[in-house]
């Protein structure tokens, strides 16, 4: 018998809403990519992900040379937070007060 893939719950934040929406098709269709790879526990290729310093407590995963996606990964469900240029990712070095 085949096994089964599991898949991670999603959750999108308002902020990650917004700044998706004001990237063009061609970013979207990249950032797209990767949320699914997110959400079925698989690679792209390029996509790293890694914890953002100093606290480790948001991750970011590669979607080209420039964007960056901000999550959280748990047990159970993937937290997408933001997405930003790679210049930008520092602000999420620490938790962010009201987001996941």
């Amino acid at each position: 018998m085949a096994r089964k893939q599991r898949f991670l719950a999603a959750e999108f934040s308002d902020r990650f809403k917004e700044s998706y929406a004001g990237l063009s098709s061609d970013r979207q269709r990249g950032a797209d990519k990767v949320i699914l790879a997110l959400i079925k526990q698989e690679s792209t290729p390029g996509m790293r992900v890694k914890p953002i310093q100093p606290e480790k407590y948001y991750q970011e995963a590669r979607i080209n040379d420039g964007d960056r996606l901000v999550v959280r990964v748990g047990d159970d469900t993937v937290w997408f937070v933001d997405l930003v240029e790679h210049d930008h990712i520092g602000r999420y070095g620490k938790k962010v007060a009201g987001l996941f």
